[in-house]
């Protein structure tokens, strides 16, 4: 790295929403520590308006990847096409933030980028000048500080990446605006509690019923119908939701930033383990989130006690931390999600409305 400049940095995920999310307070941290920075994130382009919003950064670059629920994640990257190595060349160093991940790996690698730290997984030494110990039994979310401070170590920069209170989410004015007209479009509250009945897994989503009948009793109790959200893709889960209740969708309504600024207005948010309930978190919701397979010391949504509440059926095998193949064989709906109580549910949002 040439001296007298401030360092270009890459960090690069393959990722879901929640799981870039999750990393963006460190990347707050690391702007702090190094000020002159240029810091980029290469993404899928499903998820590149994650990084968009994020005001730390200078840049979000599309990256082409395999899904990572895909066989062809799980299989050895090829070498990077000339374009995907010209994209990513010229930095001076790449944090690989997903533990097991070649295909960042191989892609940084391939960019001649000379300094790429990661985690020491088999499948992705390989491709790094630098290795960390890998995470155990801590919130994700800290992987990504440790490989800030790793790399500050390693420029030789007496700074440590903290933990702030600067936002990491920003919204516009015209998201803003966006999330106020949609639900004044379909006569909700102008401060809803949201339902986000969908997940990236469908192993995590809880049964359509049992929404059903939180959606009619937090009707009754708040005399206002909840808002239940999601993508497009998620259009006919959450139709299943409001079905026969006083529920209001506004799947596939919102771009990623008038979601964020309705989970901002919203009185309580109420979902799976999910990206969405990390977005909520971000821009400050009480939540409550139900969690099966996953395993909340590692995944749930970040902030202060007070505005989050995990609920859990707390069987022997949960969490088994497999959404693939999990040991019970299921596919959908396993004992983990379905054994999770309705009464529970409305008991963890009560707290938090304060009912």
């Amino acid at each position: 790295m040439p001296r007298g400049r401030p360092p270009t940095i890459l960090l690069i995920r393959p990722d879901h929403l929640g799981d870039v999310l999750l990393t963006l307070p460190a990347i707050a941290g690391l702007r702090r520590a190094l000020p002159g920075a240029h810091l980029a994130y290469a993404l899928p382009a499903a998820v590149v308006a994650v990084a968009r919003h994020c005001p730390q950064l200078d840049a979000a670059i599309p990256v082409e990847f395999p899904d990572v629920a895909s066989s062809r994640f799980r299989s050895t990257p090829g070498p990077a096409t000339r374009g995907q190595a010209e994209t990513l060349h010229g930095f001076d160093a790449a944090l690989v933030v997903r533990p097991d991940d070649p295909w960042s790996g191989r892609r940084v690698a391939d960019a001649g980028i000379p300094i790429r730290l990661g985690f020491d997984m088999p499948r992705t030494r390989r491709y790094l000048t630098d290795v960390l110990a890998v995470p155990h039994e801590q919130h994700v979310s800290r992987d990504a500080f440790q490989l800030a401070d790793a790399l500050l170590e390693r420029l030789r920069v007496r700074a440590r990446v903290e933990r702030d209170a600067a936002p990491y989410f920003a919204t516009t004015a015209a998201e803003e605006d966006e999330a106020a007209d949609a639900l004044r479009a379909v006569g909700a509250d102008e401060r809803p509690v949201v339902l986000h009945p969908g997940s990236g897994w469908p192993l995590k989503n809880w049964p359509a019923p049992r929404w059903r009948r939180v959606a009619a009793e937090l009707t009754r109790r708040l005399r206002t119908a909840p808002v239940a959200a999601g993508t497009a893709a998620e259009a006919a889960l959450v139709e299943s939701v409001t079905r026969s209740t006083a529920a209001i969708s506004l799947a596939g309504r919102l771009s990623l930033g008038a979601l964020a600024a309705l989970h901002r207005r919203a009185r309580l948010v109420i979902g799976t383990d999910s990206g969405a309930l990390h977005l909520a978190a971000a821009m400050g919701a009480p939540v409550v989130a139900l969690f099966g397979p996953g395993d909340p010391v590692k995944f749930a949504p970040p902030g202060d006690s007070g505005r989050v509440r995990i609920v859990r059926a707390g069987l022997p095998c949960s969490p088994c931390g497999t959404l693939e193949h999990p040991p019970c064989g299921a596919i959908r709906e396993p004992d983990c999600v379905t054994a999770i109580d309705v009464g529970a549910v409305l008991s963890a949002s009560a707290e938090l409305l304060r009912l």
